[in-house]
Parts: C-alpha cells; sequence; structure tokens
C-alpha cells in the first residue's frame, strides 16, 4: 500500500514544531557484526534484556519468571536479588558497542539526523546511538539526562535522555518501582517536557501500544495541554505503527494520537520512508 504521511505532520515539520520521541525500535533496526565474528547482531529489544536478567539471576528459562510476573516486576526481582542493576548495564553497554560504519550505514538513523528542522530529540533508549548519528551526520549535540545539563547550548540539537543513559546508571529506569516513580511526572525533565511541547507535536518512533510510556505519557499531556492550538486536527502527538489494526486506531484514537500506518514486514524501510517522506 502507498504510504501516507499527513499534510498537517509536514506543515509543523516545515515550521520548527515536531519533537520526535524515539523508542527501542530505532536501535533495534541496527545491523552489525562483532569483531571476529560472522553473524549479523542488531540491538537488543526489551524483552532480549529481560532474558538477559533472568539468566544472570540463575533462570534458563524466563518463561517461568513469565508466568510469575511482568517484564518490569522481573526486572524489579533482579535488583532486589542482585543487589543493583550494574550486570545488566554491563551486558547493555558491550551489546551496543555498535562500529561507526553501522551507524552511518542505518537508513533509520540518516533519516532521523535529516530531520533537521528537529531541534530536541527526546529517546527512552539508554544506548548513545541517538546522539552518535546526529553527530556522524554533522549536527552539534547537547545531551539531556538532568536538570544540571539544561541551558546552553543554543546552537546544538538536544538529545534528551528521559529513563536516563550508560552515563548517568543511577537515573535509569529499569523495574516497576523505578516507572511508578517516573509516572509521577515531577522530575526536572518532566517540566521541560511540557515546555518544549508546547504548540509542538509528538512523532513516536520504534515504539508500540505495548510501551507503558507512550499511552500514559500521552493521557498526561492531553489532560494537561488539550488540543493542539491552531492545527486543523488537534491531534498532539503521530506515532509510526507497523501494520496497524482496529485495535491500535481504536486505541490510539482515545489518546488523540494519529496513526501513520506503514505495511510489509520490512519495518525498518517503511519506518525511514516515513521520516524521509516527513522532510520532503
Amino acid at each position: 500500500m502507498k504510504l501516507t504521511v499527513p499534510s498537517e505532520l509536514k506543515r509543523l515539520y516545515r515550521q520548527g514544531r515536531v519533537v520526535p520521541f524515539v523508542g527501542a525500535g530505532a536501535s533495534m533496526s541496527l545491523q552489525w557484526r562483532q569483531p571476529g565474528g560472522t553473524d549479523l547482531v542488531q540491538g537488543p529489544s526489551w524483552s532480549e534484556m529481560v532474558n538477559e536478567a533472568c539468566r544472570q539471576m540463575g533462570y534458563t528459562d524466563p518463561e517461568l519468571l513469565r508466568y510469575r510476573g511482568t517484564d518490569l516486576q522481573i526486572l524489579e526481582f533482579f535488583g532486589q536479588k542482585m543487589g543493583d542493576f550494574a550486570p545488566l548495564i554491563n551486558w547493555m553497554v558491550r551489546r551496543f558497542d555498535v562500529p561507526q560504519e553501522a551507524i552511518l550505514a542505518s537508513r533509520v538513523h540518516k533519516a532521523l539526523a535529516g530531520l533537521e528542522k528537529s531541534k530536541t530529540f527526546y529517546t527512552t533508549n539508554y544506548d548513545e546511538l541517538l546522539e552518535r548519528c546526529l553527530i556522524l551526520r554533522g549536527r552539534s549535540v547537547k545531551v539531556v539526562a538532568r536538570e544540571r545539563d539544561m541551558g546552553g547550548g543554543e546552537n546544538s540539537t538536544e538529545v534528551v535522555k528521559f529513563h536516563g543513559d550508560f552515563n548517568n546508571p543511577r537515573l535509569m529506569v529499569f523495574s516497576e518501582a523505578h516507572y511508578y516513580r517516573r509516572l509521577r511526572f515531577d522530575d526536572p525533565l518532566d517540566f521541560k517536557l511540557r515546555s518544549d511541547l508546547l504548540n509542538r507535536v509528538a512523532l513516536f518512533v520504534g515504539y508500540s501500544f505495548r510501551d507503558l510510556n507512550v499511552g500514559v505519557l500521552l493521557d498526561h499531556l492531553n489532560e494537561l495541554l488539550k488540543l493542539l492550538p491552531d492545527s486543523d486536527t488537534g491531534k498532539r502527538a503521530y506515532i509510526v505503527v507497523n501494520n496497524p489494526s482496529d485495535f491500535e486506531y481504536t486505541l490510539f484514537k482515545k489518546r488523540n494520537m494519529e496513526i501513520i500506518p506503514t505495511y510489509g514486514d520490512d519495518r525498518t524501510e517503511t519506518l525511514a520512508e516515513v521520516l524521509e517522506e516527513i522532510v520532503s
């Protein structure tokens, strides 16, 4: 089916009013070969990270723990049992040791860097792939993970690490308790988010409806900000969804989000096509 990007989203982008939110799907789109290896590897998914947490705790079958609780509860258990998340963070750092050539070869990351009229990006990813791709494509970058990072860098593109990152491990959002605390929306980054989204729209890429971040965040923003002013639709957010069904259309519509549908099995290529179409 023919790709269709809403004309209003393209207009808002030309006005510099689109704030991209980059999720795990973008990192998972990268493929590379590890030194000495022949097989392609890719950025780990959330499920793969939880599986690794189970393995480190001595559980060879993660589904045994999933029978007992959710992924967030498993990670809560991990933090209690292991004392902290350092072993899991160390594993993730190794997994995200991505060579520069792979980032430059990524069509999705090239397209993200091509959103030149977007001066602020948000990400719930812990890795550095987004800021690395922006720098490799010639953009000056300022990473914001805590209040002290705010301010200055007027000529830089901001990358806001909404759930912390490897350089700020104490701020990383892993477990159920972390999520509940983070989703109170009383952190300095939350105040920044409200400011950044005034008269702007969020564009979610690399997320699905299963991501707790998206639903709760948009419920909060819609309650706070209502409809977008100076807009034909009033939509506060857009989200790229592969092969959407009535399920996604209905539940995202309730949250005042418009779906940009893509079709087919190659989510990476279709996501890149959407990003490229926005700037065309």
